[in-house]
């Protein structure tokens, strides 16, 4: 009876489980490189059973100075100084956990020569912003990539067509030809998501979605634009990721995000919220964790491995490919204090680099308080060089709708003075989010022409939609503005990239804007000159006000004159007020047209027309 009891007892004795293996399968950032400005440098290890780990390099040289385990045992974050003068090479990194160990190669490269890498963008550029799956498909062998959501179907608007960065870079001497000087585009990290064509959904931040290429590729694609003379912008993102994202199946750190997917804040679009001096806390911090969209979590950068995470992340790409510059997306969306640290950590690195936020609000004097060093009071330094003028692309397209007169565009350069420096702000009437504007302006390309005049002779950095340069209509809708470029795809009837697969209307809009980016390119005082605008005039005899907006940019070499009648009827227009500089008997040059003109009291201007005159020698 007794050895039953005890065979029974025996049968419900749990043997214990064996320890699980340690493993690291993963570490973030892949690389880095020696004599950075950025130390130490911060590594995310992904694996398995990562706690209770000490760490240490094959070369003493290189040094662990901290170990920081997470309550998630899939990750551990290594601080290693880099010291100066640390030859480039591939060292080794042992993890350890009692009698555990792993051996991890970790590259430390040497940094490439500055040349043309990293050159900052300014006055000089005109930025043309592409939606990189809209414009070419370079390699259709990439348009399905095992292992990623399949969504590619050129039929439907919001899916996948197929455009790399084969089929950009392909098209760099056209680009070059054109005579812009930047090439912004939509982000190119991986996005394997449905819907997410546009690059907003981010699922790995260091890999290039397969649909557009290999990192590799992007780095080509960026020497060859250096090599045409043409700068890179990179298009980030640190408000939020894409909901498919490993990290949301199993967080690094609890605090990792703002909210959760089934609890989160939306709607939430206070941007004023971050400047009003009279601001509800709780507004302030509910714009600051509100997800965007429900498929775009919100990352919380408070969040210290988060923030250092992002801000290696920038550095990495930064220099790994030779980039330019950054365009910010939903700057106002992220933490303010965070933002300073990484705007100031990218200039540290490279004091030429410049970086634009997108701050999409239309009073100037709430734009400006995100330029650094501004004169308005606010409780924060951003460290932000540029922003995006969308106080002026407001302007413009209500000119461009009929719905606003350029006395509108008058009134928001007269407003500069808010600006710690408005040559650095980044101008535009379009972009990928906004209904283009020769559709905006009904067909009207007499419009579109004065308006690609405005932004291409006055004061800031232009930027240019893909396909403004052939009157590309698109629609209303974000997927219908971002229509494919006509003669980038297999298939395509014509090929706009050519004059012969161009209408008639499409060569006349290429043809002026071609020439206008060489003008622009040409005549330093469209770049670098002071700028002095006049009000649109008002008349002794009806209708009394003209919408005629007039004003020159002087330097000192040159000065030029630009009236643009923005009426029905022809006017004519009083160059008195401009005799200081254009004295009535004198010669100029039509730029336009490059023909001799004489100056006189009074210019008749065409209907929807505009006048471009450098003064005679």
């Amino acid at each position: 009876m007794r050895i039953a009891v005890a065979l029974c007892c025996l049968l419900f004795v749990v043997p214990p489980a064996p320890a699980q293996p340690l493993t690291v399968d993963r570490v973030e950032p892949p690389n880095w490189w020696v004599e950075m400005r950025w130390n130490p440098v911060q590594l995310m290890l992904h694996g398995d059973n990562l706690h209770g780990l000490t760490a240490r390099f094959d070369d003493a040289r290189l040094r662990v100075t901290a170990v920081h385990t997470v309550p998630n045992a899939s990750y551990a974050f290594v601080d290693v100084d880099v010291p100066e003068g640390l030859p480039p090479g591939t060292y080794t990194l042992e993890v350890t956990r009692g009698a555990e160990r792993v051996h991890l190669a970790y590259p430390l490269l040497a940094r490439e020569a500055g040349g043309s890498r990293h050159q900052g963008f300014g006055v000089d550029d005109v930025v043309y912003l592409i939606t990189p799956d809209r414009f070419a498909n370079g390699d259709p062998t990439n348009d399905r990539v095992p292992g990623l959501l399949d969504d590619f179907d050129p039929a439907q608007p919001g899916t996948r067509h197929g455009g790399d960065l084969r089929g950009i870079t392909d098209h760099l001497d056209y680009l070059r030809d054109l005579g812009v000087t930047a090439l912004w585009l939509n982000p190119v990290l991986e996005n394997d998501s449905p819907n997410s064509y546009h690059g907003y959904q981010a699922t790995d931040l260091y890999r290039i979605d397969p649909r557009f290429g290999t990192n590799e590729d992007y780095r080509r694609f960026v020497d060859a634009a250096h090599r045409r003379g043409l700068k890179v912008l990179f298009d980030h993102v640190n408000n939020h990721i894409g909901i498919r994202h490993p990290w949301i199946d199993n967080l690094p750190t609890p605090t990792w995000l703002n909210g959760t997917v089934a609890d989160h804040l939306r709607g939430k679009h206070f941007k004023m919220a971050p400047t009003d001096p009279h601001a509800d806390p709780a507004t302030v911090e509910a714009l600051r964790t509100f997800w965007f969209v429900d498929n775009m979590p919100d990352l919380n950068q408070r969040d210290p491995f988060l923030a250092t995470y992002l801000i290696q992340n920038t550095l990495w790409w930064i220099e790994y490919a030779g980039l330019d510059g950054i365009r910010e997306d939903t700057y106002p969306y992220a933490d303010q204090d965070y933002l300073a640290r990484w705007a100031a950590a990218i200039l540290n690195e490279y004091p030429a680099f410049n970086i634009v936020g997108e701050i999409w609000e239309g009073a100037p004097a709430y734009i400006a308080q995100f330029q650094r060093k501004s004169y308005l009071p606010r409780t924060f330094e951003t460290n932000l060089p540029a922003v995006m003028d969308f106080p002026l692309a407001d302007a413009l397209r209500a000119y461009l709708a009929g719905t606003g007169r350029l006395e509108g565009v008058y009134k928001i350069f007269a407003q500069d003075f808010l600006y710690t420096d408005p040559d650095n702000l980044f101008t535009f009437f379009d972009n990928h989010d906004m209904t283009r504007g020769i559709y905006v302006a009904g067909g009207d390309t007499r419009r579109v022409k004065q308006a690609l005049t405005i932004l291409l002779t006055a004061r800031g950095i232009p930027q240019l939609l893909y396909g403004t340069e052939i009157n590309m209509r698109g629609g209303a809708s974000h997927v219908e503005l971002r229509a494919d470029f006509p003669g980038g795809f297999p298939g395509d009837a014509r090929d706009a990239f050519t004059p012969e697969g161009r209408t008639d209307e499409e060569n006349d809009v290429f043809d002026f804007l071609r020439h206008l980016l060489h003008l622009r390119r040409t005549h330093p005082a469209l770049t670098h000159g002071r700028m002095i605008q006049y009000p649109p005039a008002f008349l002794s005899r009806p209708p009394y006000f003209s919408d005629v907006y007039r004003f020159v940019r002087l330097q000192e070499e040159e000065t030029i004159l630009v009236v643009v009648n923005g009426t029905d009827t022809a006017q004519e227009v009083d160059l008195t007020a401009v005799a200081p500089w254009f004295v009535p008997g004198d010669g100029a040059v039509d730029l336009l047209t490059g023909e001799a003109v004489v100056v006189a009291a009074m210019v008749t201007v065409a209907a929807r027309g505009v006048l471009l005159w450098q003064r005679g020698e």
